[in-house]
């Protein structure tokens, strides 16, 4: 099965469904999305499965299992059938203030 073809989004971009399903999961600390503060490092489409891995904004990260469990989240409510959705956090990439959205980084003063 081809994910480009899939009418998981009004674009048919499986990706940018992600993306924007991502967009919509706030990081309980900052309480803002995570996709605007940078830390979706990548999401990856496969035959029947989405994984978006995730970088957190520091190395002790106390909230890591809860973004995880709201990204999969998000992501099973836009899965096609037969799909499964997964998240995993990348301990070995450091997130900074360049990854932020430049709205949010303007903000924080960044």
């Amino acid at each position: 099965m081809n994910s480009t073809a899939l009418p998981a989004h009004p674009s048919g971009d499986l990706h940018a469904a992600a993306m924007a399903a991502l967009a919509e999961v706030d990081d309980p600390e900052m309480g803002e999305n995570l996709v605007d503060l940078g830390v979706v490092h990548r999401v990856e489409i496969t035959a029947d499965r989405i994984l978006a891995t995730l970088i957190p904004t520091s190395a002790t990260c106390p909230m890591a299992d809860v973004m995880i469990d709201d990204a999969i989240a998000a992501l099973q409510r836009i899965c096609p059938p037969g799909f499964t959705a997964d998240a995993v956090m990348d301990w070995d990439t450091e997130w900074s203030p360049e990854r932020l959205a430049p709205a949010l980084r303007e903000r924080f003063g960044w």
